[in-house]
C-alpha cells in the first residue's frame, strides 16, 4: 500500500510540474504570424497545432513542441530562392509537408530522438531551397513531400 501511495504521489508531482513547465514555455515563446505571413511562429505546449502556410513568399519560420505536436503543411507556399524553418521538438514531434519541387536541407542536432527527411535528395540544384535547422530531444520531426508519407 505504501509503495503505491508513493507512487501515486510521484505521479502527481510529475504532472504538476510538467503542466507548469507547458506554461512557462507558452509564454516564454509567443506565436506570431498568420498563414499568409512571410513569417511565422507555432507553438504546442502539452497539446497539439495545425499550421497551413500560404505565403507568397515564404522566408522564415519557427515550431516548438514541447510534450505536444506540430502538423505544419507548407504545401500552399512558395519560395523565391531559399527560406529557413527553425524546428524545436521536447518530447514532442512535428510532421512537415513541403511542395514535391522543393530542395530540403537539414540541419540535426538529435538527442534520444530522429529526424527524417523523406523528400527527394536528388532535387534540382535550381529548385527553391528550404533549410531546416532542428533540435531534437527526445522527440521527432519528419519531413516529407507533397503525396509521400
Amino acid at each position: 500500500m505504501r509503495l503505491l501511495k508513493r507512487l501515486l504521489i510521484g505521479w502527481l508531482v510529475v504532472a504538476g510540474l510538467s503542466t507548469i513547465a507547458a506554461m512557462i514555455v507558452r509564454r516564454a515563446i509567443p506565436e506570431s504570424g498568420t498563414e499568409d505571413d512571410d513569417g511565422f511562429s507555432v507553438v504546442a505546449a502539452m497539446d497539439g497545432r495545425e499550421f497551413a502556410s500560404r505565403a507568397s513568399p515564404f522566408r522564415y519560420g519557427a515550431v516548438t513542441a514541447f510534450m505536444g505536436g506540430v502538423e505544419l503543411d507548407m504545401r500552399a507556399a512558395s519560395i523565391e530562392e531559399s527560406a529557413s524553418l527553425s524546428v524545436r521538438a521536447v518530447m514532442g514531434g512535428v510532421d512537415i509537408v513541403v511542395p514535391a519541387q522543393w530542395r530540403v536541407e537539414l540541419i540535426r542536432d538529435v538527442v534520444m530522438g530522429g529526424v527524417e527527411n523523406l523528400t527527394d535528395p536528388d532535387a534540382s540544384d535550381t529548385a527553391p531551397l528550404l533549410v531546416i535547422d532542428a533540435h531534437v530531444v527526445m522527440g521527432g520531426v519528419e519531413i516529407h513531400a507533397d503525396g509521400a508519407t
